[in-house]
């Protein structure tokens, strides 16, 4: 049996039990249609990427006449960039993707965005991001303390 076959099968089969645990969960009702998509849209890549790949080692090159028939033939620059030119199209997204989601992941300072969102008391203020283990943070707190939990300068000099 063709191996595109048993890979279409075997999504058909997921994708029936997934719709059948979806019945039983309403969680799954919400998520199933995301779950299917990426795993269908994950087995085409994967196709695509393993097709341009391999069509570098299967084109006789000294023999236009291998590639001539081929879908963008009869140029071999035409053949690669229908066969290969997907592959390199899913790279770039996914490259490009995965950029956007570290550079998102991290705030505009470029540290990366953690820590805990405080209920709107104390002084870090209302439903800002603190990280440490008390309501403003590592550093001073209480009167003496600024907003943002840096010490307030003294007036006079040091004491």
């Amino acid at each position: 049996m063709h191996t595109g076959a048993v890979t279409v099968i075997a999504l058909f089969s997921a994708a029936a039990v997934l719709t059948v645990a979806a019945a039983a969960q309403p969680r799954w009702r919400r998520q199933l249609p995301k779950v299917i998509g990426f795993a269908a849209g994950g087995v085409l890549a994967a196709f695509l990427l393993g097709w341009g790949a391999a069509e570098f080692f299967i084109v006789h090159y000294g023999d236009p006449a291998s590639y001539r028939n081929a879908w963008g033939g009869p140029s071999l620059a035409g053949v690669f960039a229908v066969h290969s030119g997907p592959a390199v199209a899913i790279l770039l997204g996914t490259g490009g993707y995965l950029i956007w989601r570290y550079r998102a992941r991290r705030g505009p300072s470029g540290r990366v965005r953690s820590g805990r969102v405080t209920s709107g008391s104390g002084p870090s203020g209302p439903g800002r991001v603190t990280s440490g283990s008390g309501p403003s943070g590592p550093g001073p707190s209480g009167p003496g303390a600024a907003r943002d939990g840096r010490p307030l300068a003294r007036i006079g000099g040091d004491r």
